[in-house]
């Protein structure tokens, strides 16, 4: 879990500072009686030097932080070069999910896989947390749906040729530890047609628990996919997701890569512990110093890529959390999150424990700062009832009186008697966050596991001061928000 520096840990250099003035005054009175008019002067000037130092130095320490959209770059922006992106939310709505005319549509997320297969010249890095791309994956499920998802394990499949051959472009793939659950009989069927290289991560071995939990595609180190959907046909059809379609964008991708760099590492390593990360893997793009983007040729941009658990975020690179929180606690007006999962707790081990960070970070948000939060938060057959218990004790601080506004939400993707049979399909899978200067796209839900010991990673795109236009990609998500949180499939937190 990392640790968050508070501002007395910082204070030794002032105290320091202190140090040496009293100790150059007391050379000074040292000094001969024919020297006193000159090391007076000199003490002075010792004194004027150590005041100015002390007040620089308070500047830094306690002005406010300065909002992510308000860093310039960090360090060195005016050295920094503007990279052009394509970048555009891609989703998948299941079958039976409709909205008004005129609701905000984007490419779904098979065409977006399709659109990096077709383009792929020489390589394909897939992250992937389990695979049942085929129908046979879901014994006892007979579905047209099942189509998609079929279409991009055949062409991923047609990269080989029994090994008789050279594949067309190189696939890799690093996926989480095939278990009874989850054998992954997709993967093996690649890898023994010479179609893809294929290595699983176990991460109990490295962190007692978790899994790879991220859902990356990364092609000729030019564009990208990252989001919410898993290399399951049930994704493209049959679940709600939501991702971003990155695309001539070959910084950004390369940063990226860089992150499927370690999975692949891991994946390739006896060790049963993480490697202290050498300058391969570090990034220099961070929430500290974002890239500067000017995405889709109409808006200037700042972003950066986030990671999780801490021991694989090499140096450079945001832990997830963080690059969270951040986005947070910059927001002026408002927050709105949609996610499968909300708890403030570590769930997945035998004794839960307590995790508020988030949670804290929104009562602060809506208490403190008069920010209005709202939760758009999944339900389904899988869903925990003492879920419950915690987005009411968020929501119950709600007060027009006091002027707190946080409000929850309940998705419910609707489901016929066919649909009922298919398993862990027709759910809310997104994992994003958009705020009135930051979007934020991840792939991991929102409780503490998956940012102690579960591979997850995030997409946080803020928009500078420079930005005009409201026809922009985090303008896009919020009406993607708003259009979910006004549907019929909302239903109020009770």
């Amino acid at each position: 879990m990392p640790e968050y520096k508070k501002l007395e840990d910082q204070e030794p250099d002032v105290e320091n500072a202190n140090s040496t003035t009293v100790q150059n005054t007391a050379t000074v009175q040292d000094a001969g009686e024919g020297q006193r008019q000159a090391a007076g002067q000199q003490a002075g000037q010792m004194v004027t030097v150590s005041l100015f130092m002390l007040l620089f130095l308070g500047s830094s320490y306690f002005q406010p932080r300065p909002r992510l959209h308000q860093y310039k770059g960090g360090r060195g922006h005016g050295l920094q070069e503007k990279f052009d992106c394509n970048i555009q939310l891609v989703e998948s709505i299941p079958i039976g999910l409709t909205y008004p005319d005129g609701s905000p549509r984007f490419l779904s997320t098979y065409e977006a896989w399709l659109e990096l297969l077709k383009s792929a010249k020489t390589s394909l890095d897939i992250a992937s947390f389990y695979w049942t791309l085929k129908a046979e994956d879901t014994p006892g499920v007979s579905d047209n749906s099942t189509r998609p998802g079929e279409d991009v394990f055949a062409r991923l499949l047609a990269n080989g040729n029994g090994g008789s051959r050279s594949p067309r472009i190189k696939i890799r793939i690093a996926q989480s530890e095939p278990s009874s659950v989850s054998p992954n009989l997709n993967t093996k069927l690649l890898a023994s047609a010479g179609a893809a290289e294929v290595v699983s991560i176990s991460f109990p071995k490295y962190f007692g628990s978790g899994v790879l939990h991220t859902k990356l595609w990364v092609v000729d180190d030019q564009h990208f996919y990252l989001g919410s959907a898993n290399m399951d046909w049930r994704a493209l059809t049959q679940v709600k997701e939501m991702g971003v379609l990155v695309q001539n964008c070959p910084k950004l991708a390369h940063d990226v890569a860089k992150i499927f760099g370690e999975y692949w590492y891991l994946g390739n390593s006896d060790s049963s512990r993480i490697p202290n990360w050498d300058w391969n893997y570090a990034t220099n793009y961070n929430l500290k110093q974002p890239m500067q983007l000017s995405v889709n040729k109409n808006t200037s941009m700042e972003g950066f890529l986030s990671s999780s658990p801490p021991p694989l975020s090499p140096s450079g690179r945001t832990d997830d959390l963080d690059a969270i929180l951040n986005t947070i606690n910059t927001a002026i007006t408002y927050v709105n999150i949609a996610v499968m999962d909300y708890y403030p707790l570590i769930i997945y081990e035998k004794n839960h424990h307590y995790w508020p960070f988030i949670d804290d970070a929104l009562r602060k948000a809506a208490v403190e700062r008069g920010v209005a939060v709202k939760l758009l938060i999944s339900w389904w057959k899988h869903s925990n009832p003492s879920e419950d218990r915690y987005l009411r004790s968020l929501q119950d601080l709600a007060s027009k009186k006091d002027k707190i506004d946080i409000q929850i939400r309940r998705f419910i993707v609707p489901t016929d008697a066919s649909q009922e049979k298919i398993p862990f399909g027709r759910v809310n899978h997104n994992k994003y966050m958009v705020t009135d200067r930051v979007a934020y796209i991840g792939t991991s839900n929102w409780s503490g596991d998956y940012f102690t010991d579960t591979a997850g990673i995030g997409l946080v795109l803020s928009e500078t001061l420079e930005t005009e236009t409201t026809n922009t990609l985090r303008c896009d998500l919020r009406n993607v928000f708003e259009r979910d949180w006004d549907s019929k499939y909302a239903t109020p937190l009770v």
